[in-house]
């Protein structure tokens, strides 16, 4: 994992050396890792309640944009539980509001690298807006809930969240999802699983219906 530093270099090397007693591989460094490939599974990034959170949302684009798709923890020093709700909105696996011990951290870096790599190694995951996917662990979150979906359900929010905020026709979630021109699927199938998905997820909103089109996932 990787400690980016915040307002204060000198707390972040102090967090690193005691995560390093938790036995974690450690390294602290600077935003400019925004401007890098990742070499890291699971980045931890300081931000100070008092200078806001106006980076979250680049953070996430950019864990977004390179592959192998990073995890992303938060730790809001001096924030309120109000900032850690931020934080998963803009799209942030986890957060931690106040200064957290370095246990509490670990295992949440642990749990996050569990979500995005799975157990046996890299696993390729999705992300737009609030919703990530784990294409081989078969699982999705939203504002870091988890949501528990069928294998149809998963794979029309596969299609929806791989387009990017694209407005996907019936027919191309059906393409999509149910996956083969012999199968005699019709639109009216693809209209209840988005009903099903939006009852499952903490926010309905996030599955837009695009009038004339289909329907798309909602970018933040």
């Amino acid at each position: 994992m990787v400690i980016v530093e915040g307002v204060v270099a000198a707390a972040s090397h102090a967090l690193a050396a005691d995560m390093r007693r938790e036995s974690l591989q450690v390294d602290v460094a600077t935003a400019a890792v925004l401007h890098t490939p990742p070499d890291a599974t699971v980045y931890v990034f300081r931000f100070d309640a008092a200078v806001g959170l106006a980076l979250a949302a680049d953070i996430v684009a950019w864990a977004t944009a390179v592959q192998p798709n990073p995890g992303l923890v938060g730790v809001i020093d001096g924030g309120e539980p109000a900032d850690r709700e931020e934080l998963l909105a803009a799209g942030f696996d986890d957060g931690v509001a106040g200064p957290p011990s370095a246990r509490e951290l670990a295992a949440r870096v642990r749990a996050v690298h569990r979500r995005v790599h799975g157990r046996g190694g890299t696993t390729p995951r999705l992300r737009f807006g609030v919703v990530t996917i784990d294409t081989v662990g078969h699982a999705m979150w939203v504002d870091g809930q988890v949501v528990p979906l069928t294998a149809i359900e998963l794979a029309v929010a596969r299609a929806l969240v791989a387009a990017h905020g694209r407005a996907m026709t019936r027919a191309e979630l059906i393409d999509a999802a149910w996956g083969g021109d012999e199968l005699d699927i019709g639109e009216r199938a693809v209209d209840n699983v988005v009903l099903r998905l939006r009852r499952k997820l903490p926010r309905p909103e996030v599955v837009e219906t695009v009038r004339g089109v289909g329907f798309r996932i909602a970018p933040r």
